[in-house]
């Protein structure tokens, strides 16, 4: 079959590779579309966070949806989104409802063969049904929508709350636009140019908060900067959410963040029950956001991602 392999640091081949195995428990998703994720790039160009992370080779790709081809009779046939974080299910992270901070859990398209490729095996227990009349590529952008509404679950009630988004990438966009859905007074911070003026087609773009003026920041990007401006411009007694991993580390003033009652989270992918309210959501995501190109046009796409070239904030190949 068919697959865009990660071979080494700012390379991308298309390639036959053999077919999927599922083993037991499993069914092979024929793919539909898959989404280049912001920590796929990252992996691709090198960056401190994600090099000892993404090591190629490596088939990427856990933002998916398809057709499940075989496996139990019950799930044949069906148009599925992927949540490709797998977790054991029995530790007691997992008995908590909280099988994103399993031990063991691992990552399709990391710690096993992922979905930019015509097919791909998975386990049923992450199989989700697409709502009716929702086409099956846009499946693949529940993954990516689990992550912005687990960060926005983290940061409490958000109606009528001022909210400061720092990163207009993809992840940053949706953050925006889930926050304006729950009613939140919204405005997103972008230095790329073509970022810019999607998000002012969209409405989402506008200038930082004057300091300690929203009452909920998130950073997406993971910078020191990033970071001390999402407390900077944090009101007292808001809540900064952190989910950007471009650092590893970042000197931060404690003063103001204890002085003001400042909360600090982190935020890691997603809940099954963010993930199944994101399969809900996902035939609404608005048409400008993304963009769709055949998984022959991969390479060049990481390229363009990777030289801030991207017209959309969101790539999906689609197979």
């Amino acid at each position: 079959m068919r697959a865009l392999m990660f071979r080494e640091r700012r390379t991308m081949r298309l390639e036959e590779i053999p077919e999927p195995t599922p083993g037991p428990g499993e069914a092979v998703v024929r793919v539909a579309a898959c989404g280049i994720c912001g920590s796929d790039l990252e992996g691709y160009v090198g960056t401190p966070g994600m090099q000892n992370r993404r090591v190629p080779p490596l088939l990427l790709g856990h933002e998916f949806s398809g057709i499940v081809e075989t496996g139990p009779g019950a799930w044949v046939g069906k148009a599925v989104a992927v949540n490709p974080m797998i977790a054991c299910h029995t530790c007691a992270r997992c008995r908590a409802g909280q099988p994103h901070l399993c031990p063991e859990r691992t990552l399709i398209g990391l710690d096993r063969p992922g979905a930019m490729a015509e097919r791909v095996a998975v386990p049923t227990s992450q199989l989700y049904p697409l709502p009716q009349g929702v086409p099956t590529w846009r499946g693949a952008l529940a993954e990516p929508l689990a992550v912005a509404l687990h960060a926005l679950e983290l940061a409490g009630p958000l109606f009528g709350r001022r909210v400061l988004v720092i990163g207009g990438g993809a992840i940053g966009f949706l953050i925006a636009w889930a926050a304006e859905r729950a009613g939140a007074r919204v405005r997103v911070v972008e230095i790329n140019e073509a970022r810019r003026r999607l998000l002012e087609e969209l409405g989402l773009l506008g200038i930082p908060a004057p300091e300690g003026e929203a009452e909920v920041t998130v950073d997406t990007v993971g910078i020191a900067e990033t970071r001390r401006a999402a407390l900077e411009h944090l009101s007292p007694g808001g809540t900064a959410v952190f989910l950007g991993l471009h650092d590893d580390e970042s000197a931060l003033n404690f003063y103001p963040l204890i002085l003001q009652e400042r909360q600090v989270q982190g935020s890691y992918t997603y809940t099954d029950a963010d993930f199944r309210r994101a399969v809900r959501l996902a035939g609404e995501i608005p048409e400008g956001f993304f963009t769709r190109l055949p998984l022959a046009a991969g390479a060049e796409a990481f390229e363009a991602l990777a030289e801030g070239q991207a017209t959309h904030l969101k790539i999906l190949l689609e197979v």
